[in-house]
């Protein structure tokens, strides 16, 4: 299950990339579908107690979101353009998300993100979202944009392909690991179970 729910989302993203598959295609067929994968086959090996093989869905799962994301860094290796831009404005947007754990603690999560309103060539990206900020207003910044409109933005240097391919394989391989680990240590207990005695025996 790991490397298919990998080569799913790498399959898919690809479509969208190069291809004509649309927004939600990308969602539900390069997101959502491996996870959900992933997740059913988490469930059904811990009820089975086979509790590695479970483990194994999180490196899978990081494996297949980075498979996903480097898609779209390697179109924008392959046919992006490097423009300058304008920084005509900056907003912070901040996101503050809380969960209870099982022991009924409350923790909270906050996550800034910064909106880069643009002034780009004919045809550039109008705004950029980054986890920090890169300019200030009346800077220029360097953006790598895909013509085609199929890929969003990043910053000039922000381009990782080769890079979130290594990540994605070394998470996928993880996974195959545990799976593997998980599959020997299930076969071992089943081999040495001791059979029950018949009742009256």
């Amino acid at each position: 299950m790991p490397p298919m729910a990998a080569a799913l989302a790498f399959g898919v993203a690809r479509e969208s990339a190069y291809g004509s598959l649309g927004r939600w295609g990308f969602f539900l067929g390069g997101l959502l579908l491996p996870l959900v994968l992933l997740g059913g086959h988490a469930v059904l090996a811990a009820r089975r107690g086979a509790s590695l093989i479970a483990l194994s869905a999180l490196p899978a799962g990081l494996g297949a979101i980075l498979a996903l994301a480097s898609v779209g860094h390697s179109a924008l290796e392959d046919r992006g353009v490097e423009i300058s831009c304008v920084v005509l404005k900056v907003t912070e947007h901040t996101e503050t998300d809380s969960s209870m754990d099982a022991q009924g603690h409350w923790t909270s999560t906050t996550r800034t993100s910064y909106d880069h309103r643009l002034n780009c060539p004919s045809g550039g990206p109008e705004h950029l979202d980054t986890p920090s900020r890169l300019a200030q207003e009346g800077e220029s910044l360097a953006v790598v944009h895909d013509p085609q409109g199929k890929v969003s933005p990043r910053a000039a240097g922000d381009v990782h392909g080769r890079g979130m391919r290594g990540a994605a394989a070394v998470a996928v391989g993880a996974a195959l690991l545990l799976g593997l680990a998980g599959g020997i240590r299930e076969a071992y207990e089943k081999r040495h179970r001791r059979p029950r005695r018949p009742a009256g025996r």
